[in-house]
């Protein structure tokens, strides 16, 4: 949360958003669900004590269910709305909502999951995983019903009893993931949670997750420099550049890529078109 000031209070007011990009804008996409979990209207976003805004009256609609990634460059506001949709921070203008209602703070029905693992140190690997479900009054048999496919899943199955200060950064990771997962919640936002671990865990983790929260109905926001890793994680992709007042500069559809009958090639044409559209908007932003 660093660089984050939470404030006190959320604005007053919620000004009429403005239309910036029809194709950002008309996102109702055939065979998408249409109950919408989370609804951002002209969202504007400044740090306090700057006039630098990362983004001006941004309107975004995610359906129930649906996995998103948001790609861009460091520095476009990529974890600052992760932040917002969590309530750790507020607008400066306009709305966020999840499940119909207004974001004024902090939701047990949205977890954050950040780059870096956030884990009790004092406790081991099973105690850290069964926290959140412990939390909200689960019995500590119920909670280890619930956690352990998880830590099988992030394969640390033999590491139950082992205190997390003992574990690499990477499998610290696992932990806050089968953490997250385990209290299954509506709207999961997960801030380039894979990039310490290898490519071979990373890939697995990346569609365990995937099917993980479609059969759950989870929400999923996922925040990548990564091409690869918002191709396998998402439904659309929303590319974003670090220009001032800039927001999303483009909206890839990617519902169909896995179901092509030969998924490999599919995820190379469309990593192709990401890498030409991303080249294009770097460059105009160097222009600019």
């Amino acid at each position: 949360m660093e660089g984050l000031a939470v404030k006190p209070s959320p604005p007053k007011g919620n000004p009429r958003p403005d239309v910036l990009d029809d194709s950002v804008n008309n996102m109702a996409a055939a065979g998408r669900p249409n109950k919408e979990a989370i609804k951002i209207e002209g969202l504007s976003f400044a740090h306090p004590k700057s006039d630098h805004y990362l983004f001006k009256s941004m309107n975004l609609s995610v359906s129930q269910g649906e996995a998103i990634s948001l790609l861009g460059p460091s520095g476009c506001g990529k974890s600052s709305l992760l932040h917002l949709i969590a309530g750790l921070a507020f607008p400066s203008s306009g709305s966020i909502s999840v499940n119909g209602e207004e974001v004024l703070g902090p939701s047990s029905k949205v977890n954050l999951m950040l780059q870096k693992a956030t884990l009790y140190p004092w406790l081991n690997v099973v105690q850290n995983a069964c926290f959140g479900l412990r939390a909200q009054k689960a019995s500590k048999k119920e909670a280890l019903r619930e956690v352990r496919p998880l830590l099988k899943m992030v394969k640390l199955e033999d590491f139950e009893m082992r205190n997390v200060r003992r574990l690499s950064g990477g499998q610290q990771q696992r932990v806050a993931l089968a953490r997250s997962l385990s209290i299954r919640p509506s709207v999961m936002l997960l801030d380039e949670p894979f990039s310490a671990l290898d490519s071979f865990t990373r890939t697995e983790l990346q569609a365990e997750v995937r099917e993980i929260c479609k059969r759950e109905k989870i929400t999923l926001v996922v925040v990548t420099h990564d091409f690869d890793e918002a191709i396998r994680m998402s439904d659309r992709i929303f590319m974003m550049t670090n220009k001032a007042g800039g927001d999303i500069v483009s909206e890839i559809d990617n519902s169909e890529t896995f179901e092509a009958e030969k998924a490999e090639e599919a995820i190379a044409a469309q990593r192709c078109r990401i890498k030409s559209l991303w080249e294009m908007h770097m460059e105009a932003t160097s222009d600019h």
